[in-house]
């Protein structure tokens, strides 16, 4: 037998027998109430089924138990960090509480929520100095999200365009802009004598754009800092309004549509892009079903804005693109 085929065959007999071992403490240890139980059964299988895919060579097969594992390791190393970091608080050591946030904001944190209200780690967080670290980390990880390698087949950038048909020296307002994955499409479709107006409620967001901006050197793009209740639009100033993936965050939106429908020029539009309703579907990117918007509703809400639909564009596979105009 050649030496990496022994050495193959010893790794792989050390881990399953280390596998079988954890999985025989965790059977032990299945009493009552036992939290760890499911998360060690689960890794140890993980573990099985990843190296006896390396023991074969079978790469494709060894990826998504690798990809599991890494996603479950990570988990509770942040869990981990996480309970240091209430413990600092609770002993009020405000330096190594400092320490420890990094720590856990640097590991890819992202329930920033749980920070802001949990009394545990109100100590730190009653702080200024704590919250813009995870005001900025919150920043880094959406940016990330909105930037990602898979968004473009989701949402169809060059479609999404095409289909919108933006004319050189139209005025578009792109509300919700995010990290401007469609400002800087948009500005380039209006030319040097058209404008963009770029709306966000985070100035972290606006910051981003105006350095993509700045790097492109476009300079047809206005930001603004607006409320989340009033893109604060001057009356007949747009020929296109784009929202994507904003309007379900909007609270009140016939209110909110109005407003949109004042500030469109004669012949403008609203484009929207979001969700489609589905509580039981398992979409990575989607928000919580509570926070979806149902097509057939919000055509009702707009309508009663004085929007109708003039347009439905159906190939986005998980959400609607819809055009409206005012009546």
């Amino acid at each position: 037998m050649r030496r990496t085929a022994v050495v193959r065959v010893l790794v792989v007999g050390m881990v399953l027998g280390q596998v079988t071992g954890l999985a025989a403490a965790a059977t032990e240890a299945a009493t009552p109430g036992s939290e760890g139980l499911p998360s060690a059964l689960e890794a140890a299988r993980l573990r099985a089924r990843l190296e006896t895919a390396l023991a074969a060579a079978a790469w494709d097969s060894a990826l998504a138990p690798a990809q599991e594992l890494a996603a479950l390791e990570q988990e509770e190393h942040l869990e981990a960090l996480y309970r240091v970091l209430r413990i600092h608080c609770a002993r009020e050591d405000s330096s190594r509480a400092y320490e420890t946030l990094d720590d856990l904001l640097g590991a890819g944190w992202w329930n920033h929520r749980r920070l802001r209200t949990d009394p545990d780690v109100a100590f730190l967080m009653a702080r200024e100095r704590a919250r813009a670290l995870v005001r900025a980390a919150w920043s880094r990880q959406y940016i990330g999200m909105l930037e990602r390698d898979t968004r473009d087949a989701m949402q169809k950038p060059v479609e999404v365009m095409a289909a919108l048909a933006v004319q050189p020296g139209q005025r578009v307002a792109d509300v919700g802009a995010g990290s401007g994955y469609f400002t800087l499409r948009l500005a380039d479709a209006v030319g040097p004598g058209g404008r963009v107006l770029a709306l966000d409620i985070r100035q972290e967001m606006l910051d981003h754009i105006a350095a993509r901006t700045r790097a492109a050197q476009l300079e047809n793009v206005e930001l603004r800092l607006v409320p989340a209740d009033d893109p604060q639009l001057e009356p007949g100033s747009c020929d296109l309004i784009l929202m994507v993936d904003t309007m379900h965050y909007v609270k009140d939106r016939v209110a909110y549509a109005r407003r949109l429908r004042a500030a469109l020029a004669p012949g403008g539009r609203v484009a929207i892009i979001d969700f489609r309703f589905d509580p039981q579907a398992v979409r990575e990117f989607a928000p919580p079903p509570e926070q979806q918007v149902a097509r057939e509703v919000l055509d009702s809400e707009l309508a009663e804005a004085g929007l109708v639909v003039a347009a439905d564009h159906g190939f986005l596979p998980e959400q609607y693109f819809v055009i409206y105009e005012a009546r």
